[in-house]
């Protein structure tokens, strides 16, 4: 896909969902502030359940319907649809128990890969994007940024197939720090995909038996 075709298909999808966005966004941010001030079963299975039709959502609306090429409908559409299902089932299963971590460096750093995807839409209005040609907060990269950053919190209590399904997306973002689709925003899902890497690395060392 050129780089026009691309922003004129997100455009597209923009302008014709954007109620449903604004919802999500205004859920995303209710249920991150439950992790972080009531964390507990409720709280858990309503986050689950978010991020499952979130990312639903993202795999058959936007992959499927707007922005259509051979990357989002091969990788895009089964790794979301994937992701969707493990959170869907991890209702029932509890394995992921969300919450902020212990450590002060690492509620740091879950808070700032949060932010990030909250900030995506302004960050790309720096770099030139204005909307609707513009990256909003959860749509695929960002949700995947702030997916990513309430698995890794979570661990060891969590559901390492849904941690192992969200990487390959965020390392996908590297061609767009080299330029690719004029999306350099998509920087941050390429810097959160390599951070989380490493995480779920350190924590398969220290703690083999972990779950998942």
């Amino acid at each position: 896909m050129n780089t026009e075709a691309f922003w004129t298909q997100v455009g597209a999808y923009n302008e014709a969902t954007l109620l449903v966005q604004a919802v999500l966004v205004i859920v995303a941010a209710v249920l991150t502030y439950r992790v972080f001030a009531r964390p507990g079963a409720k709280t858990d299975v309503l986050m689950k359940a978010f991020l499952a039709f979130a990312f639903a959502w993202n795999g058959v609306v936007f992959f499927l319907i707007f922005v259509r090429n051979p990357i989002s409908t091969f990788t895009g559409v089964p790794l979301f649809l994937v992701v969707a299902t493990l959170f869907t089932v991890d209702v029932f299963a509890k394995k992921t128990e969300f919450r902020l971590p212990n450590a002060k460096w690492k509620k740091g750093l879950t808070v700032f890969w949060i932010l990030l995807a909250f900030l995506y839409p302004f960050i790309g209005w720096a770099l030139g994007h204005v909307y609707p040609r513009t990256c909003t907060p959860m749509m695929p990269c960002p949700l995947t940024v702030f997916a990513l950053a309430l698995v890794a919190a979570a661990m060891p209590h969590v559901d390492r197939k849904v941690y192992v399904f969200l990487l390959p997306w965020a390392l996908m973002g590297l061609p767009k720090c080299l330029g690719a689709l004029d999306c350099y925003e998509d920087c941050i899902l390429f810097a959160a995909g390599v951070c989380y890497l490493i995480v779920l690395i350190k924590s398969w060392k220290t703690q083999p038996s972990g779950q998942g």
